[in-house]
C-alpha cells in the first residue's frame, strides 16, 4: 500500500513540476520574443487601424521627451503604449528624462507635472500631458491624444472644415446641448482640421484650396446668389459634406440632383430597428457598400430622423449608395397621417432596404457626400458605436485624405452585466444549495463506502 502510494504521489509531483516547467518556458519564450495577446474587449492595448496608418506616413524622425519618474506605474503604461508605436516605425525616437535629474531640459520645456510628453520635430513642438491624477497611469485616451499630436507633427498641408451658417444650422460651439455639433467639431480637430464657420451671406467666396464644406441641416432655405455659389464652388472642383433632414433643404435637393443624388421627400420607418436599441424612425444601419470609406468597417451605425438617399448615373460622375436600411424599412411619404403619430406602410410607399448615405466623384476632382440626417452625428448619437468613424471616414475621404480612413482608438468601457431577478435565483440556487450539496453527499457516500470496508 505505501509503495502505491508512492508511485502515485511521485507521479503527481512529476505531472505538476512538468506543467510547471511548461508554463516556465513559454513565458520565457513570450517574453523574449515580445509577444503579446489582446483578449480586451475592444483591443485597448493594441493600436488601432488609425495610429497604424499615421504611423506609417511619418517622414522624418520624431524625438520624443517622455518625462516621468525613474518608477512608477505612469511611466511603466506609457512604455506598454510607446512600445507599440515603436515596433511599426523606426522614426519615433523616444528618450525618458526624469525632471528631478534633469531640471535643465524640464525648464526648458516648461514641464510642471510628470506624465508629461513632448513630441520635438524640427522647430516644432507639441506637448502633452497623460498623467491621470486618479489612477495613477495615464489617459485612458492616451493613444488618441499621442496619435493625433503624431499626425498634427507631421502634417504638410492644413485643410479646413467650413461649416456653412446663417440658416439656423446646428451650432458647432455647442457640446451640452444633445442636438449640438460640438462633440464633432473637437472629433474634426482631432483629425487635423481647421474648423471654422462661414456666413455665405456675407459674400466671402467659399475658399476653392485644400477646403471642405459642411451644411448641416439649414432651418431657413438659402438663397439663390447662396445656391449659384455653392454650386460654382462644387462645379470647380470644390468638396462638400451635405446632412438633409427630412421635410427641409428643397432648393438643396435639386442642385445635388445634378451631381447623380436622388433625395425623397420621406422619413425613413423601420419597425425591426426599435428591436434592437433604436425607434420606429432611427433605423439602426449594418448594411454598407464596398467603398473606401466603408473598407474593413464592421460596425453598426444609427440614423435618426432620416430621409432616403439614392443615387442615379451621370456622364462623367460615379456615385454610390454607402449604407442601407434593413428589408423592413420602408419610405413613409404621408406626412400628414405620420404628424399624428401613425406611420403604416402603404401599397405606394417603397420597400427597404433605402439608402441614408451617398457619395459622388466627377472627373474635375470634385466629391460631394449626403447624408439623410443630421442627428446622427449629433452630441447625443455621435458615439454610438460606428456613427463617429464613418462621418470621419467621409469627410477624410471628401477632402483627399483616404490614408486617414481607418477605426479610430476606443477608450476603455466599465464591463456591466445585467441579469433578472429570476436568473439571480437561479445561480443562487446551483451555486450556494445544488453545487455544495453534490460535493457534501458526494464526499459522505465515499466515506461511508470506505468505512465498510
Amino acid at each position: 500500500m505505501k509503495r502505491r502510494r508512492l508511485i502515485y504521489g511521485t507521479n503527481a509531483l512529476i505531472s505538476v513540476l512538468s506543467v510547471c516547467g511548461i508554463l516556465i518556458i513559454l513565458n520565457y519564450i513570450f517574453f523574449k520574443s515580445d509577444v503579446r495577446i489582446d483578449m480586451t474587449e475592444g483591443k485597448l492595448y493594441t493600436v488601432s487601424e488609425h495610429t497604424i496608418g499615421v504611423i506609417e506616413n511619418i517622414g522624418g524622425d520624431v524625438e520624443m521627451l517622455a518625462f516621468f519618474k525613474d518608477v512608477g506605474m505612469d511611466r511603466s503604461e506609457f512604455q506598454d503604449l510607446i512600445k507599440e508605436y515603436s515596433r511599426r516605425s523606426g522614426n519615433i525616437k523616444i528618450r525618458y528624462v526624469n525632471p528631478d535629474k534633469e531640471p535643465g531640459i524640464a525648464k526648458k520645456y516648461d514641464i510642471k507635472e510628470y506624465g508629461t510628453i513632448v513630441l520635438v520635430d524640427g522647430e516644432q513642438t507639441i506637448k502633452l500631458r497623460l498623467a491621470d491624477h486618479i489612477s495613477g497611469g495615464i489617459l485612458k485616451n492616451a493613444e488618441e491624444e499621442l496619435t493625433n499630436a503624431l499626425f498634427k507633427l507631421n502634417r504638410v498641408v492644413h485643410k479646413t472644415v467650413y461649416f456653412l451658417t446663417g440658416h439656423g444650422e446646428r451650432d458647432i460651439n455647442d457640446e451640452l446641448e444633445p442636438e449640438g455639433l460640438g462633440v464633432l467639431r473637437a472629433a474634426l480637430v482631432d483629425e487635423g482640421y481647421d474648423v471654422k464657420d462661414f456666413l455665405l451671406l456675407r459674400g466671402d467666396p467659399l475658399p476653392e484650396k485644400d477646403s471642405v464644406l459642411i451644411v448641416s441641416a439649414p432651418k431657413q432655405a438659402l438663397s439663390l446668389k447662396e445656391i449659384t455659389d455653392i454650386k460654382d464652388y462644387l462645379d470647380q472642383g470644390g468638396k462638400a459634406v451635405f446632412l438633409i433632414e427630412p421635410r427641409s433643404g428643397g432648393e438643396l435637393v435639386s442642385i445635388l440632383k445634378s451631381y447623380g443624388f436622388a433625395i425623397a421627400d420621406d422619413i425613413i420607418v423601420d419597425p425591426s430597428s426599435k428591436l434592437e436599441g433604436g425607434g420606429d424612425i432611427a433605423p439602426i444601419i449594418a448594411q454598407y457598400a464596398h467603398h473606401d470609406i466603408t473598407e474593413g468597417f464592421r460596425f453598426a451605425t444609427i440614423f435618426p430622423f432620416s430621409r432616403s438617399v439614392d443615387v442615379v448615373e451621370q456622364d462623367g460622375t460615379d456615385t454610390t449608395v454607402l449604407a442601407n436600411t434593413g428589408e423592413y424599412s420602408w419610405s413613409e411619404s404621408n406626412f400628414e397621417l405620420f404628424d399624428q403619430g401613425v406611420a403604416q406602410q402603404e401599397e405606394g410607399d417603397k420597400k427597404g432596404p433605402l439608402g441614408v448615405a451617398a457619395v459622388s466623384e466627377d472627373g474635375d476632382n470634385s466629391r460631394i457626400a449626403v447624408f439623410g440626417s443630421v442627428d446622427f452625428v449629433s452630441n447625443i448619437f455621435i458615439d454610438f458605436s460606428g456613427n463617429r468613424d464613418l462621418f470621419l471616414n467621409t469627410v477624410n475621404w471628401v477632402a483627399g485624405d483616404e490614408n486617414l480612413i481607418s477605426i479610430r482608438p476606443r477608450a476603455a468601457k466599465e464591463g456591466k452585466l445585467t441579469i433578472t431577478k429570476k436568473q439571480t435565483n437561479i445561480i443562487f440556487f446551483f451555486t450556494v444549495v445544488l453545487i455544495p450539496a453534490v460535493i457534501f453527499f458526494s464526499g459522505l457516500g465515499i466515506w461511508w463506502k470506505r468505512r465498510r470496508l
